[in-house]
């Protein structure tokens, strides 16, 4: 009877350890950093508010926060992370649009809380041409 036992024990132990192995295989890839910033007029150095920034809009003070997306993906030991590039595009009516561009060939293994500070992004206004 202990022999039956020892061995239900041992399929339990080399379960768990089969376990634990795949779930350290999955891990916690950065899609895109958290990306902070102010967006401005070109021309009167004034904070634009309501601008378009990716998913999110500016505030009345032109500042803007992108937060950070992540994905998990099943990988082995020593396989490297895929290259993070980023484009977000930045729109406002009246204004000629600009993105926020990057690229980091390393980045998709950044650890969580990264952070991308865009500075600020200054924006032209259209000319509208008359005749």
């Amino acid at each position: 009877m202990n022999r039956f036992y020892l061995k239900k024990a041992i399929v339990f132990i080399l379960l768990i350890a089969a376990i634990s192995t795949l779930q350290s295989c999955l891990v916690s890839r950065c899609k895109r950093p958290q990306i902070t910033g102010y967006i401005y007029d070109f021309e009167s150095h004034k904070p634009i508010e309501n601008c378009n920034v990716g998913e999110t809009m500016s505030g009345d003070n032109g500042y803007f926060t992108l937060n950070e997306k992540r994905y998990r993906q099943f990988t082995f030991f020593g396989f490297e992370a895929q290259p993070l590039s980023v484009n977000e595009k930045i729109e406002k009516e009246g204004y000629e649009s600009q993105n926020i561009q990057f690229m980091n060939p390393f980045g998709g293994g950044a650890r969580k809380g990264s952070l991308h500070n865009a500075d600020t992004i200054y924006l032209k206004k259209i000319k509208i041409k008359t005749n």
